[in-house]
């Protein structure tokens, strides 16, 4: 059984996927420039101005990709993972339209100047090699509290009565088990239910 710790430290931060999204991206295009050279002459130079605009977030990304996997405890997996994410793209380069579309991609980005790397962060899919996300973290100083439409869990939890107000912080305000609707709300705040 895998530790809850090493669990902990394999999930992906919020920060940390949106940077392997990037570096997905980052890879896709680089492929795209050195795969389709020959038929498209243009596609290096298109790739190059790409990286200029997208610096800055790239810059940004890797110090975030390195510092999940330095987290993790395997350095080595970072070279791992941009290696299976080139492979990856390597496969799919062999596809008769990938060069087509690789350009039209880099040819929106010049146009828009730099909305592939926006985009990226909206795609569903996640990006080759990364596996579970971690929970959200909630502000600093804040309680969950469960909302009123929220099932009661099983087994009875500690109610507080209909119409009275709750107060994060006290124990009859947290009994029930947080779901994904519960809010944070900061320490303090009072919540009445709706009438």
């Amino acid at each position: 059984m895998v530790s809850a710790q090493v669990k902990a430290a394999a999930c992906w931060e919020a920060e940390e996927y949106e940077a392997a999204r990037m570096r997905d991206l980052q890879t896709v295009l680089m492929v795209s420039a050195l795969k389709c050279g020959r038929s498209m002459p243009d596609m290096p130079a298109a790739y190059n101005r790409w990286v200029g605009r997208a610096k800055a977030s790239l810059i940004e990304g890797e110090k975030k990709l390195l510092a999940h996997f330095v987290r993790e405890g395997d350095r080595l997996k970072y070279d791992k993972f941009t290696t299976a994410l080139a492979n990856k793209y390597s496969e799919y380069a062999e596809h008769s339209r990938f060069c087509e579309r690789a350009k039209l991609l880099m040819d929106a980005d010049e146009k828009h100047n730099g909305v592939l790397a926006e985009v990226a962060l909206l795609l569903n899919s996640r990006p080759n090699g990364v596996e579970d996300m971690c929970p959200a973290k909630k502000p600093a100083g804040s309680q969950i509290i469960v909302s009123p439409f929220d099932p009661i869990p099983e087994g009875g939890a500690a109610q507080d009565a209909p119409g009275q107000p709750v107060v994060a912080g006290e124990p009859a305000a947290v009994a029930a088990p947080a779901t994904e609707t519960a809010a944070a709300i900061p320490a303090g705040t009072v919540s009445a239910p709706p009438q």
